[in-house]
C-alpha cells in the first residue's frame, strides 16, 4: 500500500529523532524518492514536517494534558503521530477534523496497531476539551510560558530572558516559529544584482533586494526550486541567508589579497569572499570534512571561481607551520549552537543541551587561538557564529584578547550598515529585528 504524505511526515520526524540529519536534507531525499518535488503533496509534506518541528514544545504541552500517563514514557513514534495530528487540528485547515483523526489512526495501525485506540482517544479528547487547556501565566512564570507557548527549550529561554528581557525574548521566539524568507546571493562575478533582478522579472519571478546585503535578493513564491532553475545551473546564484552574506562582507576589505577560511564547510562564505575579491588573490579553504570540501570544489566550479585551494585540516587540533603568519585575513566561522538559525533548522531546539554548549565553547576557543597564528602582522582575524548566546560570541572574543596582547578590536568595513553594529563595532543580526538569521561577528586586528 502506498504511503500517504502524512505517513511520510511521521517517518521523517522519526528519523530526525534517531539521527543527526537535518530536516531539509531528509525532505530533499523524500521529495526526490517519492517524486513529490514541485507538487502540492511535496509542499504539504514540507509544511507538516517543519510545522511540527517548530511547534513541538507547544504541541507536547497540550498532549501531556490529554494523555493519562503523560508523554514522558510514550514511544517516540506514537508521539510523532499525535504531534502531527494535533498540529493539523490546531494550526492547519487542509483536512476536516474527522479526516485528520482517521488518518492518524491509520498510520498508527501500520506502525503500531496496538496503539490505534490510544491515538484515536487522545485526538478526539482534544476536539472535546482542547479549548480548556491553558498555558503557564506569562506574569507569574514568564520562562515557562515562553518555553511552552512559543515552543523553545526552557534552559535557552531562561538565558535569553537575562539578555533580552521578556518582550524581546517573546518576539525572538515568535520569529523563530515563522517561515524564513527564501534568500539568494547573486554571483557578482557573472552578473550584477541590478541586472539579475531585471532578468528575474523578465522571467516572471517575484523578487526584491535585501535590506542590508548589497548582494542579496529575496524570492517570493518561486514557481521552480532555485536549485533546478537555469539561473542556478549557469552559476548566477547561491542560496544564502542575508546574515551569512554579511559575515563574508565583514571579513573583506580592499587591501585583502590572501584569505584563510578556517572552517569552510561547503563554501557559502568562501565563494562569496572569492566574488568580493573579484576572483583575484588566493583563498585557502580548510575543513576536517572531505565531503564538505568536495562540495565546495563543485560549487566553486559552478560559480566560475578558480582562486580557492582546499585542504583537509582540523584547526581544533593545530595550525601547521606552513600556514603561520601567511594571511591578510582569516575567517573563523566557528562551529556553534546554531541558535540564530532556528527558523531554518527548528530541530536544533530539541537536540541542543547546555552540556553541548559547554563543549562548543571549548572548541571555539581552541579554533580561534590556533587560527590566530596564521594571521600576518597587520592582518585581520574575523570571528563569527550563527549563535545568539554571549558565551559563544563576545565572551570568546574577550577571553582571546586577554590572552593575546598583539590583537585588538578592529574596525568593520564601511559596507556594513551601522544599524547592525554594537558599540564595539561587532556585527549583530536578529530574526525578530532584521528578518534574517542571527549572527555575531567581530574583527580582531593583529598589531
Amino acid at each position: 500500500m502506498k504511503k500517504t504524505v502524512r505517513h511520510l511526515a511521521v517517518e521523517i520526524l522519526n528519523r530526525l529523532e534517531s539521527s543527526d540529519a537535518f530536516a531539509g536534507e531528509l525532505l530533499d531525499e523524500y521529495l526526490e524518492r517519492h517524486c513529490l518535488s514541485e507538487t502540492p503533496d511535496g509542499r504539504l509534506l514540507t509544511h507538516l514536517v517543519y510545522g511540527v518541528l517548530r511547534l513541538r514544545g507547544h504541541l507536547d504541552w497540550i498532549l501531556a494534558r490529554l494523555c493519562r500517563g503523560g508523554l514522558e514514557n510514550m514511544d517516540e513514534g506514537i508521539k510523532n503521530i499525535l504531534r502531527l495530528g494535533l498540529f493539523q487540528l490546531k494550526f492547519s485547515d487542509r483536512l476536516p477534523d474527522f479526516a485528520v483523526v482517521n488518518e492518524a489512526v491509520k498510520i498508527a495501525g501500520r506502525l503500531q496497531p496496538e496503539k490505534r485506540a490510544l491515538v484515536n482517544a487522545v485526538l478526539r479528547n482534544y476536539l472535546r476539551r482542547g479549548d480548556e487547556i491553558s498555558f503557564p501565566s506569562p506574569k507569574k512564570n514568564p520562562a515557562s510560558f515562553l518555553a511552552t507557548y512559543h515552543a523553545h527549550p526552557l534552559w535557552l529561554v531562561k538565558k535569553w530572558l537575562k539578555i533580552f528581557g521578556f518582550e524581546e525574548t517573546a518576539a525572538l521566539c515568535a520569529a523563530n516559529n515563522e517561515i524564513p524568507p527564501l534568500t539568494i546571493r547573486v554571483n557578482t562575478l557573472k552578473i550584477s544584482r541590478e541586472n539579475f533582478l531585471r532578468r528575474l522579472g523578465d522571467a516572471g519571478w517575484d523578487a526584491r533586494e535585501t535590506t542590508y546585503s548589497p548582494d542579496g535578493l529575496i524570492l517570493n513564491h518561486p514557481a521552480t526550486p532555485v536549485q533546478k532553475s537555469t539561473f542556478f545551473e549557469k552559476g548566477l546564484v547561491r542560496l544564502q541567508d542575508e546574515g551569512a552574506q554579511l559575515l563574508s562582507r565583514m571579513a573583506h576589505d580592499d587591501r585583502t589579497e590572501t584569505v584563510l577560511d578556517a572552517c569552510a564547510g561547503t563554501g557559502g562564505k568562501t565563494t562569496h569572499l572569492a566574488a568580493l575579491l573579484r576572483n583575484r588573490g588566493k583563498i585557502v579553504a580548510v575543513d576536517r570534512s572531505t565531503e564538505k570540501l568536495d562540495e565546495l570544489r563543485r560549487e566553486a566550479n559552478r560559480l566560475g571561481i578558480n582562486i580557492i585551494e582546499t585542504q583537509i585540516l582540523d584547526l581544533s587540533e593545530t595550525a601547521p607551520s606552513f600556514l603561520r603568519s601567511k594571511f591578510d585575513c582569516v575567517l573563523v566561522d566557528a562551529p556553534c549552537s546554531g541558535t540564530g538559525t532556528l527558523r531554518r533548522n527548528p530541530e536544533i531546539k530539541w537536540r541542543l543541551t547546555e552540556k553541548d554548549l559547554r563543549k562548543l565553547v571549548t572548541s571555539q576557543k581552541t579554533i580561534l587561538q590556533n587560527a590566530s597564528a596564521t594571521v600576518k602582522k597587520g592582518g585581520r582575524l574575523l570571528y563569527g557564529t550563527c549563535s545568539l548566546l554571549p558565551e559563544e560570541n563576545e565572551k570568546i572574543v574577550d577571553d582571546f584578547l586577554k590572552s593575546n596582547a598583539d590583537f585588538s578590536m578592529g574596525e568593520p568595513p564601511a559596507s556594513i550598515d551601522k544599524r547592525l553594529l554594537d558599540s564595539r563595532g561587532s556585527l549583530r543580526t536578529y530574526p525578530q529585528r532584521h528578518n534574517m538569521d542571527g549572527f555575531f561577528a567581530a574583527i580582531l586586528k593583529r598589531q
